[in-house]
């Protein structure tokens, strides 16, 4: 690099620092030692080498930089200021404050040029090797591998807390197998963690680890322009492997805290501030941005302008000579279907007594068919979760061009890199394991459901009924966890009709969905309804009196074993409604005159009948009511075994209800 570049980017550095610990100040809360430490990478990343343009965050072809480290927020902030994102110096000054899109981590869909929403230490890692593996998979189908239609580089910064927590090698580990070549990661290597020195707790050979799992390894000083650009550079021409450089920095630089732990999170006086600044040759002023820095963002924005131009004309003159794969495109940017899904999941012909999940294949080989976009993949259980796309190839190293993705058994880095495919732009992806797992990937779930990611989960093996696997096997408390969430649309559905609807309502949801579904054979009810599962719940069975002795609300597989203990009861004389539950989220977005047409009002008791938790049932049937449930863990055994120890035949349920009213 020559003088005068360098020269711009140490003061671009040097802003970044000012304008970092200026807000952290001013919030009083903040983490200064990052954005000090790694003020350099930021201003060579935005200042040089990342392809962006602040006027379209969402160029298709841009490259991406993801702030694993979230905590270290504010330099991320500064540069996207600098480079001209709409991010106000008012944003800046108003960090971490009510109503700002400065929070203290980077929130997606709050500020602009944030790609991923960052924060649990290690996910921000994982949800850029879904991107990259994104970008993979769409250049493959579109068949422009190795031209520059697609061909985005994806750069991620991440501390040791990342590289500590085991999601960060779940997910680097099958990006070594997949040999995610468009990958950078760079390790903020700086010996220092939030307790202390990481000689306490962090001494494994970072750069052996990575090689073992097919990484090119590259260790730099993380202050010199050369060493970045040199690096980047090599990585950016590299074949066949992601990248890690490992550059070391000083936490905290120029601070009276620099390298200590008190660097890491501690708002810096403005005393130290003040010490700091003159420690980089900076005026002393608050939120100062010198009239160069200024100069050369708007230089370098000209030619990011002309940058995505050109590409745009590329890409038209692409679209033009190849009809085919530009419909195909369009097809994957829209997530648009190639016939009426609704009429496609209509007309399947599923059969009876099948357990959901096969049921469920049956809807995913359609729905695979008939949009293009959609992804599927298991954490090594797509021969029982039953979410394998027949026909279609495992993503591989040396063809992406498959719609399966073999994430092996790392539920936590599945849920993280789907959310990374969603992120990408041109996929909707669906990924399964055992219900009971989900508690592996919980925080990734939790973070589609923050960034609204429609990302679809098929938890299999829903209750204790799957028999002798046992305790650990069988879920209990996992649904009632998972209603917990806001934003996550819990669907169980009950049979045919109601898996259909599940599905309908997935394919057609902005927002993340988990479909519950039995290892169990379940009968198929008359009265099920594929378009009303997407109310959340339904009448299937009328009581034969105005005058209603009992409402039974039931889900999943025990809706069978409801409707028949409707019709004994009401052999003995009983009035009974029976209503299918498959969703509290779906049903509280109905209109308050729906919900009372189907919870009623003149009933004399409610019954709520689930072979899981009871927690959250209570709304629905009152504090009276009678919920049958599984308020403890399981055990081995078989499947009619368990339904008579848990209290799950009809005349056990009967004899409850009789008890009550």
């Amino acid at each position: 690099m020559d003088i005068k570049q360098t020269s711009s980017l140490q003061k671009i550095a040097n802003t970044i620092r000012g304008l970092s610990i200026d807000a952290i100040t001013a919030a009083k809360s903040g983490h200064p030692g990052l954005p000090l430490g790694c003020a350099e990478i930021s201003a060579y990343l935005y200042g040089k080498a990342l392809r962006y343009n602040p006027n379209n965050p969402n160029w298709l072809n841009r490259d991406r930089f993801i702030l694993s480290a979230g905590h270290g927020s504010m330099l991320l902030y500064s540069a996207l200021h600098l480079a001209g994102y709409k991010v106000s110096l008012d944003d800046i000054k108003n960090f971490r404050q009510y109503q700002a899109i400065s929070a203290g981590h980077p929130e997606y869909r709050e500020m602009p040029g944030v790609e991923t929403t960052t924060g649990p230490l290690g996910q921000g890692i994982a949800t850029a090797i879904g991107m990259a593996l994104g970008q993979k998979i769409a250049a493959a189908k579109l068949e422009v591998e190795n031209t520059d239609i697609l061909d985005a580089q994806f750069y991620v910064l991440a501390g040791d807390g990342c590289l500590m927590e085991g999601i960060s090698n779940e997910a680097c580990s099958l990006a070594g197998h997949l040999k995610l070549d468009n990958l950078v990661l760079i390790y903020d290597s700086n010996d220092i963690c939030l307790d202390g020195p990481i000689t306490d707790c962090f001494t494994e050979d970072v750069a052996k680890r990575y090689e073992a799992l097919g990484w090119a390894v590259t260790k730099i000083d993380g202050h010199s322009f050369d060493a970045l650009d040199n690096s980047i550079n090599e990585a950016r021409n590299r074949k066949g492997k992601p990248s890690l450089i490992i550059a070391k920095t000083t936490i905290g630089k120029g601070s009276s805290a620099e390298g200590t732990c008190d660097a890491h999170g501690k708002p810096l006086s403005v005393e130290d501030i003040q010490k700091t600044k003159a420690a980089f040759g900076m005026p002393a002023n608050s939120f100062y941005v010198p009239a160069e820095v200024k100069e050369y963002f708007n230089s370098h924005k000209t030619e990011l302008v002309k940058v995505e131009s050109d590409w745009k004309n590329k890409f038209k003159a692409w679209q033009q000579s190849n009809p085919a794969q530009a419909e195909l495109a369009n097809n994957l940017i829209t997530n648009k279907s190639i016939a009426d899904i609704e009429t496609v999941l209509a007309n399947i012909e599923m059969g009876d007594k099948k357990a959901t999940r096969q049921l469920s294949s049956s809807a995913i080989q359609e729905i695979a068919k008939n949009i293009p976009s959609i992804l599927g993949g298991s954490a090594d259980l797509s021969c029982s979760d039953n979410t394998f796309i027949k026909g279609q190839d495992f993503v591989k190293s040396d063809n992406y061009n498959g719609q399966n993705i073999k994430y092996g058994v790392r539920e936590f880095a599945m849920g993280a890199i789907a959310n990374g495919l969603a992120l990408h732009g041109m996929f909707k992806p669906f990924c399964g394991t055992f219900l009971t797992f989900s508690d592996y990937m919980r925080n990734a779930i939790r973070l589609a459901a923050l960034m609204k990611l429609p990302v679809t989960y098929q938890f299999t093996h829903d209750s204790i009924f799957l028999g002798e696997d046992g305790p650990t096997h069988q879920p209990v408390e996992h649904v009632a966890s998972l209603r917990a969430m806001p934003n996550l649309t819990v669907i169980r559905p009950a049979d045919a009709n109601e898996v259909k609807g599940a599905w309908l309502e997935a394919v057609n949801s902005e927002l993340p969905v988990a479909i519950i579904l039995s290892r169990h054979a379940v009968t198929n009810q008359a009265t099920t309804d594929m378009n009303k599962t997407r109310k959340g719940a339904y009448v299937v069975k009328e009581a034969k009196d105005t005058a209603i002795d009992l409402c039974i609300l039931a889900t999943g597989s025990e809706l069978g074993i409801a409707m028949e203990v409707a019709t004994e009861l009401e052999s003995n004389g009983k009035s009974v409604r029976v209503v299918s539950f498959p969703s509290f989220e779906l049903f509280e977005k109905q209109e308050n005159s729906y919900k009372e047409s189907v919870l009623g009002s003149n009933i004399k008791k409610y019954c709520s009948i689930e072979a899981l938790s009871s927690m959250g049932w209570h709304k629905y049937i009152g504090k009276d009511g009678i919920a049958i449930s599984v308020d403890q863990f399981g055990i081995s055994a078989p499947y009619k075994n368990l339904c008579e120890h848990f209290g799950f035949t009809v005349s056990q349920i009967i004899k409850r209800i009789n008890n009550a009213i």
